[in-house]
């Protein structure tokens, strides 16, 4: 055991010294202790001075007092001494507002570590670890016991206008990247605002490190100022994992259980509840590398049973839903459909783009979205449907009233989803790119065996309808007043190859066609569909070029979102980030319009609910810093577009549409022979019996 005397002897000589502040990053510099009895004598050697002063000496703890340049009031330091490590407090603040910051230290040239570091210091070791490459967030209240450490470590942060934005951005980033690559930090009484895309990220399998901070621990029960202890039990029911932070000791283990949730099997939002306190406790426990599993593969024995029940049918169907995108798939699926030659639709705007649009075998979406027409119909008509990554939701089945095969096969990486809402003849867990990946390795070993029999005559019915269709879509082009439809002819034939596209809503863009010579591979959007909400669009295209920097993004929404998203236009000008905003300015909310008309019988005289005031979005714009200009009639609509796509940075179009929707049904007309009754939609209130038809 040291003694007094011997650990007083121990004081003398050069220690490297780092206090950390609740509210600035750390700061460090080395201090030379000589000990003459009870006396100090301390020379200072920082960034900010220079200085000799005056301490105390009492057994193996000594205490002096500095004044740095940049921090007029005075500080105190306690430093208590053992061997060649050093741990206390700087008293620091000014008036009666005092901090103790945790001080730690080694002596210089021993070659001893400081053998713990405090947990806000541990979440970005253990964030970095995990492959998380940005933070978004918004400050207030004690985040910023975090925020020095993020900044201290070197992620890279970006702050948003508003906690919702924040947490939109990394659902972007993290849809591109297909992991949990970014996350994000915001304090208690802000979480709240942000709870939209925690919901959101559940519904659409996205990755999401929601990380929120809230008081220390020991305010619980105290009616603290904006108190955060009831937010764990509000965030739970939307989240795919949560837990509440309130040692240090937890911190590895807690960050790395959140990323390891969301990038996994069926990924969702992971809720990290930090305290206050937990940011200041030591922990000595190890942040290591995480390294994702490998997603799960299908059983010999049912890739064998899919391709029995495929070599039996006479009219095959592969439904692809967003699953295929999430695991990034869309490669595969093409080898699959070019070697077996069984069509393909897909699953609405979740699964839009799995395959390019122009592809022969593609037949477009299922139920009412109805792009190409022929979707719903194929799927009809077949007597077996291999469904990759779909979940069977409402909009894919018209409100579950579709005609189904017998035969089904149903590949899904979460295991709760198979047999959920019927029970299909096999049901696969796994992953949609390793399970096509069994299958295109077992069908290009058959060699000439392995092409459908019926391939050629189905690519011919598909494309009688699709040319019909695509001649559709060009009849709107030129027309004025715009309509939706034309714009997203024009984009298709304008950006240049690859090119990003985020639509409100998570709906694609009015008449955009993927093409094969600018998405080979498809088009993964990178704002999912189930949670469907207004106000997202900017945000997700600032979180889709962040994590695509060399690909163009375009933003393509509503008048009625974007007084939801519209500050966001400083962050594009603020960090000169090149993504192209284009509003459709109808004059309101017509969504809402046509439902009040469609489910009243046209007598809702709630207009004040959907119509919009004239409002100059152009002029809101190059307000925020962003050069934009207004579309008025179709021939400027692509001279427009080039100069967007020229411009150095950001750019804002706003265009003056006819009354209609963003995604303006485009199902080739009323179907000729419907096997089943019809559903409307989400404004049917019931449902006949299961599904099984």
């Amino acid at each position: 055991m040291t003694t007094a005397d011997e650990a007083a002897t121990q004081i003398d000589g050069r220690w490297d010294l780092t206090w950390r502040s609740a509210t600035f990053p750390p700061q460090s510099g080395v201090f030379t202790l000589t000990r003459t009895g009870d006396s100090l004598s301390v020379q200072v050697e920082s960034s900010v001075v220079s200085a000799t002063v005056e301490g105390t000496v009492q057994g193996g703890s000594a205490s002096w007092t500095v004044t740095l340049e940049n921090n007029a009031a005075a500080m105190n330091f306690v430093a208590d001494v053992e061997g060649d490590l050093v741990s206390g407090y700087v008293e620091l603040g000014s008036g009666p507002f005092r901090e103790k910051a945790p001080l730690e230290g080694v002596r210089v040239g021993s070659g001893a570590r400081v053998p713990y570091r405090e947990g806000s210091d541990a979440i970005a070791e253990t964030l970095i670890a995990c492959g998380v490459e940005y933070v978004f967030g918004y400050t207030g209240g004690v985040s910023t016991s975090l925020e020095r450490s993020i900044i201290g470590h070197g992620i890279t942060d970006m702050n948003a206008r508003n906690e919702l934005s924040a947490a939109w951005m990394s659902y972007g980033y993290n849809r591109v990247k297909r992991r949990a690559a970014s996350a994000t930090l915001m304090w208690c009484v802000g979480s709240m605002h942000a709870s939209p895309v925690v919901y959101a990220a559940k519904l659409d399998s996205t990755p999401l490190v929601f990380m929120m901070m809230e008081n220390a621990a020991a305010w619980d029960l105290r009616d603290a100022l904006q108190d955060g202890t009831q937010l764990y039990s509000a965030l739970k029911p939307l989240s795919k994992y949560i837990t509440r932070v309130v040692d240090g000791q937890d911190v590895p283990l807690a960050v790395r259980q959140a990323v390891l949730a969301a990038s996994t099997g069926k990924f969702g939002p992971a809720v990290l509840d930090l305290t206050h306190d937990a940011m200041y406790h030591k922990t000595t426990v190890r942040t290591e590398e995480l390294r994702l599993p490998e997603p799960p593969a299908a059983s010999e024995a049912s890739v064998r049973r899919t391709l029995e029940l495929i070599r039996s049918a006479e009219r095959p169907v592969i439904l692809a839903g967003a699953g295929v995108h999430l695991a990034d798939a869309g490669a595969d699926l093409r080898r699959f459909v070019d070697t077996s030659g069984i069509p393909v639709v897909t699953s609405g705007p979740g699964g839009r783009g799995a395959l390019p649009d122009d592809h022969p075998l593609y037949a477009g979406d299922m139920s009412g979205w109805g792009y190409f027409g022929t979707g719903t119909a194929v799927a009809e008509e077949a007597d077996l449907w291999i469904a990759v990554g779909f979940s069977f939701s409402q909009t894919a089945t018209m409100s579950w009233s579709l005609a189904k095969p017998d035969d089904v096969v149903h590949v899904d990486i979460e295991e709760s989803q198979i047999g959920r809402i019927f029970q299909p003849t096999l049901g696969v867990v796994a992953d949609a790119k390793a399970f096509l990946g069994q299958l295109n390795g077992r069908l290009e070993a058959s060699g000439g065996q392995s092409r459908h029999r019926a391939a050629e005559t189905r690519a011919a019915e598909i494309a009688e309808v699709k040319d019909s269709y695509l001649e559709t879509l060009k009849s709107f082009v030129g027309a004025d007043p715009i309509v939706p439809a034309a714009l997203g002819q024009t984009l298709c034939e304008e950006v240049p190859a690859g090119t990003i596209f985020v639509n409100d809503e998570g709906f694609m863009v009015p008449g955009m066609v993927y093409q094969e010579s600018k998405y080979p591979s498809g088009f993964a959007s990178p704002l999912g569909f189930h949670y469907a909400s207004l106000g997202s669009t900017i945000p997700v295209a600032i979180g889709a070029k962040l994590a695509a920097p060399d690909r163009l993004v375009v933003s393509v929404g509503g008048d009625a979102g974007f007084y939801y998203d519209c500050s966001d236009l400083s962050v594009l000008a603020e960090r000169n980030l090149k993504v192209i905003s284009i509003v459709l300015n109808n004059g309101g909310l017509y969504g809402g319009r046509r439902a009040r008309e469609h489910g009243t019988g046209g007598m809702s005289a709630s207009a004040h609910w959907t119509d919009l005031p004239e409002t100059d979005y152009t002029a809101v714009a190059q307000g925020m810093g962003v050069p934009g200009e207004r579309v008025e009639k179709s021939d400027q609509l692509a001279p427009a577009i080039r100069r967007a796509i020229a411009a150095d940075g950001p750019y804002f179009i706003e265009v003056i549409t006819a009354a209609s929707t963003l995604h303006l049904l485009l199902g080739g007309g009323p179907e000729q022979k419907p096997k089943t009754a019809r559903k409307f939609g989400h404004g049917d209130r019931f449902v006949e019996g299961s599904w099984p038809n």
